[in-house]
C-alpha cells in the first residue's frame, strides 16, 4: 500500500477515483486470466476466484448503472447544441450493453471452472478474460479519451462532487470496506490521500487501519498461489 506521507495534488484532477477505478478493472482481470491459466488449480481456489470474479462483476455493473442511470443524465442536458457530444454519451451506454453478455459468459465459466478445474476449462476461462480485458479496455480507453472531456467541460466543480458525494453514499460503509482497498492497490499514495479526503474521517480511519491491512492479508493468499 501507498504511504500516507505523500501529499500534493493528484495529476488526473477530479477524474482520480475513476482512473483507479478503471486501473483496478484492468489490472484484476489480468490477474484472474494468469490465475485459472496456471496448471494444477484446486477446486478450493477455483472457487475463491470465482468469488473474486463475483466481485468485480459487481463493481462494474454498478460502475457503469452509475454513469447511465445518474451521470449521463446530469451531463446530457449541458450539451443541447452539441449533437457530437451527446453521441458520445449515448456510446457509453451502447458499449455498457455490450459488455453484459460477455460477463454472463464469465461468469457460467467460472462457475464450470469451480466444479472441474481442468487445464483445459482453465484455458478456455483464460481466452474468455482476455477478450473481456480487450473489449473492455477499449471502452475505458474510449470513456477516458472522449467522455472525461466532455463531463469536465459540462459538470462545474460543485456539481461532479454532489455526484461523487452521493456514488459513495451508494456505496455504503460495508461496500466501503472493500472498495477502498481495492482501487488503492498499486495507487499511488497523493492519488490515495486525494481520493481518500472526500470521505468522512471514520472512512479514512478505517480504510488506513482496518480495511487495507486486510485487504493486503487476502489478496496475498488469492494470487500468491
Amino acid at each position: 500500500m501507498a504511504s500516507d506521507e505523500q501529499t500534493g495534488s493528484p495529476p488526473r484532477g477530479r477524474f482520480t477515483i475513476v482512473y483507479l477505478i478503471h486501473e483496478a478493472f484492468r489490472r484484476d482481470i489480468g490477474r484472474l486470466s494468469s490465475a485459472v491459466r496456471a496448471p494444477g488449480v484446486s477446486q478450493r481456489r477455483a472457487s475463491q476466484l470465482g468469488a473474486h470474479w463475483d466481485f468485480i462483476n459487481e463493481q462494474l455493473h454498478h460502475h457503469h448503472q452509475v454513469e447511465d442511470d445518474s451521470l449521463w443524465p446530469l451531463v446530457r442536458p449541458k450539451l443541447s447544441g452539441s449533437g457530437d457530444e451527446v453521441a458520445v454519451l449515448a456510446e457509453m451506454e451502447a458499449q455498457h450493453e455490450a459488455l453484459l453478455p460477455k460477463c454472463g459468459e464469465i461468469g457460467m465459466g467460472f462457475a464450470s471452472f469451480a466444479q472441474n478445474p481442468t487445464g483445459d476449462n482453465g484455458a478456455e476461462l483464460a481466452d474468455g478474460l482476455d477478450a473481456l480485458a480487450i473489449l473492455l479496455g477499449s471502452h475505458l480507453d474510449d470513456e477516458e479519451a472522449r467522455c472525461f472531456p466532455v463531463i469536465d467541460k459540462s459538470l462545474s466543480v460543485d456539481e461532479f462532487e454532489s455526484f461523487g458525494k452521493a456514488t459513495a453514499k451508494a456505496i455504503g460503509m460495508r461496500g466501503s470496506a472493500r472498495f477502498f482497498p481495492w482501487i488503492f492497490d498499486g495507487a499511488d499514495a497523493v492519488e490515495r490521500n486525494a481520493v481518500l479526503s472526500m470521505p468522512p474521517p471514520p472512512i479514512r480511519l478505517l480504510s488506513r487501519y482496518v480495511w487495507e491491512p486486510r485487504y493486503a492479508r487476502t489478496v496475498a493468499t488469492l494470487w500468491a498461489e
